[in-house]
C-alpha cells in the first residue's frame, strides 16, 4: 500500500513478532521497522505496546490518514477500548521545562549569538552575510534503521568526493576571511577584537544523512582538518571497527546517537549500552562526549535507567533528550509533557524542569503560521545569514548538490495545512546555492531564495531567527553593551 506515491507500507511477522514496515519508493528504497506504537488516554497517560495482529489494520488506517509518524499513536478510553476522543491542547509553558546551561551550551538555542554579534551589524549596515557556522553530510550512506530518521527518503549514491568538500571549506575558512579583511576590514576587526579570529568558518560539523564516518574519505578530511583552527564536531550513530580510533582526538565534540534498539547494527543483543566506544573517546578529557536520545514509542523505563548508568561508565559531559521533530507541533508538545513527566518520575528532572544531573530536555517544536508571518516580514530567513547544512542529495545526478539554511526542513509538519515532513532534502524548495557556488552567501547581499513564510512556518528555530534579527536592529551602541554570557561552552556553534 502507497502512501503519497512516497512510501510502502507493508505489514508483516516474523519470529519476533508483528511488525510495520515503512518504505521508500525513491531509488534507494531506504525502511524503517516498527514494532510498537503508543496508546494514549483521556488522562495524557501515554504506553507504548507492541503491534498485535488485531491492530495492524487500524494502524494502517491511521498511517494513511495522519502520517507515518503520527499514525502511529492511537486514541483508547479509560475502558482501554480504541476510541477517538479530542486531546487537550497543550502549551509549551505547560511543560515541566527549563532551559539551563546544558541546553545551552550543547544545542543550537541562540544563545551563543551574542558573542557573534559584529557580523550582525555588518549584515545590518551593509547587507552581506559572514558563514560562521556548516554542516556537512558528505554522503547518504547510514547503517541504521530509524522509524524516526530525518532523510529516509535520500539515495544512498549521493556522495561528495573529498577534493569537492576541501574546496568548498577552503572558500568558507580562507577565501571568506580574506574577503572580510579586504572589504569588511571594520567588522572584521571589530570581530578579531572579540573573538581573534577574522570573519570565517568558526564551527564545522560532519553529520546524517549518510554516517560520516562511514564516508569513505573521513580519516583524510578530518586529518586536513586538523591543520586549521576550526571546531570540529561528529554526530554518529557508531564507531566502525575499520577505523582508527585516534582520529576521533581530532574534534572538538562528539554526539551518539542512540537509536531504537532494534534499529541499529551496532548494538549487541540490541542494548545500546553494549556497542562499542573506543576507549579514547571515554577517557578524552580534550573532547566532549554525549549522547543525543529521541524520545518514541520505542521507549521504556528500562531505557532511559540505562541512558542514566551510561554517563558514569562512559564518562560522558551530557545525555541531550528530545521528542521526534516529524510530528506536528501539538503532537510534539504532548510527547515533551510525557517525557518530562518520566524523566521528573525518575528524578532526572525536578519539579521545575531544571535537570538534576548530566541529562537534560530539550523542549524543541514547531512555530506557527503567526509566529511566521510576524517574524519574516522581508520573506527572508535569517538563519542563512550566518549558518548553512550541505546536503548531498541529487549529487549523483547533477554533480552538485543545494545548501540549505538549516537542516530541519525536512521535518517541517503543520496541523492546519496537514502539511507532513517529507524527510528528504529539496533544493527546489528550500534550497540557497549549490556548493560550488558556496561564496555567494558571503559574496552577495543576502537576498529571499524562498520565502519561509510559504514553506518554513512550521520552523523549529523561531528563537534563533528572532535573535538574530533583534540584533541586526540593534546600533552600536547597544551592541558594544551587550551580555555575553562567557560561561557558555562550544561558542562557535551558535
Amino acid at each position: 500500500m502507497n502512501i503519497n506515491q512516497e512510501y510502502e507500507i507493508y505489514t508483516s511477522t516474523d519470529k519476533i513478532g508483528h511488525f510495520i514496515r515503512i518504505r521508500s519508493l525513491n531509488k534507494a528504497k531506504h525502511y524503517a521497522v516498527y514494532r510498537t506504537f503508543t496508546k494514549r488516554f483521556p488522562d495524557g497517560k501515554e504506553i507504548n505496546v507492541e503491534i498485535s495482529e488485531d491492530i495492524k489494520n487500524i494502524l494502517v488506517k491511521s498511517i494513511e490518514k495522519k502520517g507515518i509518524t503520527e499514525g502511529f499513536i492511537l486514541k483508547f478510553d479509560e475502558n482501554d477500548k480504541y476510541s477517538d476522543f479530542i486531546d487537550e491542547e497543550i502549551a509549551p509553558e505547560n511543560v515541566r521545562h527549563v532551559s539551563g546551561q546544558s541546553e545551552k551550551n550543547f544545542t543550537s538555542t541562540g544563545a551563543k549569538l551574542n558573542a557573534h554579534w559584529p557580523i550582525f551589524h555588518k549584515l545590518n549596515e551593509t547587507g552581506f552575510g559572514s558563514i560562521i557556522r556548516a554542516t556537512l553530510t558528505l554522503h547518504q550512506v547510514c547503517s541504521s534503521r530509524c522509524q524516526f530518521c530525518s532523510t529516509i527518503n535520500r539515495n544512498k549514491k549521493d556522495t561528495t568526493s573529498f577534493e569537492e568538500t576541501k574546496e568548498f571549506i577552503e572558500k568558507l575558512y580562507f577565501d571568506q576571511a580574506e574577503y572580510n579583511k579586504k572589504h569588511f576590514s571594520k567588522y572584521n576587526d571589530k570581530y578579531k577584537e572579540l573573538t581573534g579570529s577574522d570573519i570565517r568558518l568558526r564551527g564545522l560539523i560532519l553529520s546524517g544523512g549518510g554516517q560520516p564516518n562511514l564516508w569513505p574519505h573521513f580519516e583524510k578530511l578530518v586529518n586536513w582538518l586538523s591543520t586549521l583552527d576550526i571546531d570540529v564536531g561528529l554526530i554518529t550513530n557508531g564507531f566502525p571497527k575499520n577505523i582508527d580510533n585516534k582520529i576521533y582526538d581530532k574534534f572538538k565534540w562528539i554526539r551518539l546517537s542512540i537509536t531504537p534498539e532494534d534499529a541499529s547494527p551496532h548494538y549487541i543483543d540490541k542494548k545500546f549500552n553494549l556497542q562499542r566506544i573506543p576507549e579514547n573517546i571515554i577517557n578524552n578529557e580534550k573532547t566532549f562526549f554525549g549522547l543525543s536520545y529521541v524520545y518514541g514509542p520505542w521507549t521504556d523505563e528500562d531505557i532511559l535507567k540505562r541512558l542514566s548508568l551510561s554517563i558514569k561508565e562512559w564518562k560522558l559531559d551530557y545525555i541531550r533528550m528530545l521528542t521526534d521533530c516529524n510530528l506536528t507541533r501539538s503532537e510534539q508538545l504532548k510527547s515533551h509533557k510525557v517525557l518530562a513527566e518520566k524523566l521528573y518520575n525518575l528524578s532526572l528532572i525536578d519539579k521545575f524542569g531544571n535537570n538534576t544531573g548530566k541529562i537534560f530536555h530539550q523542549l524543541k517544536f514547531h512555530g506557527t503560521q503567526e509566529e511566521a508571518e510576524e517574524l519574516w516580514t522581508d520573506g527572508k530567513c535569517f538563519l542563512q545569514t550566518y549558518n548553512l547544512f550541505w546536503d548531498t542529495t541529487g549529487h549523483e545526478t547533477n554533480g552538485k548538490s543545494f545548501c540549505y539554511p538549516c537542516d530541519s526542513v525536512t521535518v517541517l509538519a503543520e496541523e492546519n495545512t496537514r502539511q507532513r515532513s517529507k524527510r528528504g532534502f529539496d533544493g527546489n524548495i528550500w534550497g540557497t546555492v549549490t556548493n560550488d557556488k558556496v561564496e555567494l552567501l558571503f559574496k552577495e547581499k543576502w537576498k529571499k531564495f524562498f520565502d519561509p513564510r510559504d514553506h518554513c512556518s512550521a520552523c523549529l528555530f523561531m528563537k534563533n531567527n528572532k535573535v538574530v534579527k533583534d540584533l541586526t536592529n540593534l546600533d552600536i551602541t547597544e551592541l558594544d553593551n551587550i551580555k555575553i554570557d562567557n560561561d557558555l561552552q562550544h561558542i562557535n556553534f551558535p
